[in-house]
């Protein structure tokens, strides 16, 4: 039997109970800390992160657990190089590294030598900065690092990338998302997929860029990553935000068109401030918007609703339903509906090919990521038969929906041209039909397609090409859409697609503040119910895309 003086002996006493109690209370502030800071909430990370460290610090050197203390004044290193704040980065970093030291801590120490080299770095000592990356990279060999190594790799690339050698950052970049997708650490794969996204765009590699920027950016949104938001704004943007300008700037293009649809040559005469004027249409409320605008929230609101994915039927139920709403409905899609409310589920004869199914494609590339061209074409197939059954009309869909998929990953006007050539070659041989249309767009990248005279016809391929032809030409939103005005004929549907797509790289704020008559519009549902759509379409591209 043990006695009371043994049992004693190695009970803990009371402020080493205190102290173990303090340091795990501190190790919590830190993991939230951590998690808002990854999560791009910077000044909130920072307080806790620092009430943290008062918590350590009350306590005794005995007491006192010497690696969570180091790991929060790494943590707070980290808050100040996000902030530029280089001298508060080098003392926080320098503390950290010198407890490292002291317990022997090889992994920490490894990591505190490279962020103060991050830290000189940020402070202009390039030198400094390179002493300290080497002296890492030497630690991380000889204790195996693999991951700690790569880390000091992206370092680098991101270090080239700023001195203009890129394509050395992207060789870098590449062998550390490797490695981090080896070890599966999520974050660092996303940072990597930043990092290389940007050293391919700036070596020339565009269909690269495109590729890991739309993964990191996916990755984003899913994962909660905004403090990669914060570091690279131009590069990780809100998929939510860019597709409701995209909304915003359709249907301002729409209401800009209204007025001057099938307005033979008035349109062409009248100077940009006439047409952004929103004079009165006979018969409709100035600033109006017509089916285009209906239609396309009607196809993202019902693409939101299931994934991505199409169902005819559903959908023209919700067509018929809303019908007695809508104003400006084709008499394509009119005829649908009559069908459909007869019980007939044959698809309608081909009639007329025209471009109302290529006028509501942008929502299906915007919630398909772009490197999904089967599915999205198939979706794009399915939903555009449930109204028109023409092949043609089917073919325009299907590049309309590809160049939204493109536009919204920020794809340049060549890209876009190449993506809806290449979209109107595959679409045209899985409907059996001409490659027609693939020739005009080829025309629109060399410059050699002229409008009409008589203006852009309900044709789904000329208004398909005279969309393509203001967006990619155009110098701003604005430009874009008066000069889609200008065009005439049908002047919204134009204005509306080219607007939807110069909006890819916009926000509704943005887009707004691009178009001072924008207080004119009057969309068919509130700002605040297309935002709703946008954020639903964004979330379910991001899912599908990771």
């Amino acid at each position: 039997m043990r006695s009371t003086s043994a049992m004693c002996l190695t009970m803990p006493s009371r402020d080493r109970l205190e102290g173990g109690t303090a340091n795990l209370r501190a190790r919590c502030h830190g993991i939230v800390a951590a998690t808002e800071y990854f999560g791009g909430e910077i000044q909130d990370a920072q307080t806790r992160f620092r009430e943290a460290l008062d918590v350590l610090e009350g306590l005794s050197d005995a007491d006192r657990d010497r690696v969570i203390q180091a790991t929060i004044l790494a943590n707070l290193g980290c808050v100040a190089e996000t902030k530029h704040d280089w001298a508060a980065a080098e003392q926080h970093h320098r503390e950290a590294l010198r407890l490292r030291r002291k317990i022997a801590d090889a992994r920490g120490v490894l990591q505190s030598l490279h962020a103060l080299g991050r830290a000189r770095l940020g402070a202009g000592d390039r030198d400094d900065a390179e002493r300290h990356f080497t002296e890492a990279g030497q630690l991380a060999d000889s204790l195996g690092e693999t991951l700690e190594r790569a880390k000091i790799w992206h370092t680098r690339a991101e270090l080239l990338l700023a001195d203009g050698d890129a394509t050395r950052a992207r060789e870098l970049a590449t062998g550390a998302l490797e490695t981090f997708t080896q070890s599966r650490t999520r974050y660092d794969i996303t940072h990597a997929r930043v990092t290389l996204s940007r050293a391919a765009r700036a070596s020339g590699q565009e269909p690269l860029a495109i590729q890991q920027g739309a993964l990191a950016r996916s990755a984003v949104q899913v994962m909660g990553y905004g403090l990669l938001c914060v570091l690279y704004p131009a590069d990780v943007f809100d998929l939510a935000g860019r597709i409701d300008g995209a909304l915003t700037a359709y249907a301002c293009g729409d209401a800009l068109g209204v007025p001057w649809e099938s307005n033979p040559g008035a349109n062409v005469r009248a100077t940009a401030s006439q047409i952004e004027q929103l004079p009165a249409r006979e018969g409709w409320a100035r600033g109006a918007t017509s089916d285009d605008t209906a239609l396309t929230l009607l196809v993202a609101r019902h693409l939101a609703d299931r994934d991505g994915d199409g169902d005819p039927a559903a959908f023209l139920a919700d067509l018929a339903a809303q019908e007695p709403a809508i104003r400006g409905l084709g008499p394509t899609t009119t005829a649908a509906i009559e069908r459909f409310r007869r019980g007939d589920n044959t698809v309608g004869s081909r009639g007329r090919a025209t471009n109302g199914a290529a006028m509501r494609a942008l929502p299906i590339g915007w919630v398909l990521p772009h490197d999904q061209a089967k599915r999205r074409r198939q979706v794009t197939i399915a939903m555009s038969r449930a109204t028109h059954a023409d092949p043609a009309a089917v073919v325009a869909a299907c590049v309309i929906a590809a160049c939204g998929s493109w536009a919204l990953e920020g794809a340049s006007p060549a890209m876009l041209l190449a993506a809806a050539a290449e979209e109107a070659r595959e679409a045209a041989q899985a409907v059996t039909t001409e490659a027609r249309l693939a020739d005009l767009l080829g025309q629109v990248s060399a410059g050699t397609w002229e409008p009409p005279v008589g203006g852009i016809s309900l044709d789904p391929y000329d208004t398909v090409a005279a969309a393509l032809w203001c967006a990619t030409r155009a110098t701003s939103l604005r430009n874009g859409l008066v000069s889609a005005v200008q065009l005439g004929g049908d002047t919204d549907t134009v204005a509306a697609l080219a607007g939807g797509l110069i909006g890819c790289g916009l926000t509704a704020g943005q887009a707004r503040a691009e178009l001072p008559w924008h207080q004119l519009v009057i969309p068919p549902e509130p700002e605040a119910e297309i935002a709703e759509t946008a954020a639903a379409l964004a979330t379910s591209r991001a899912i599908q895309s990771i």
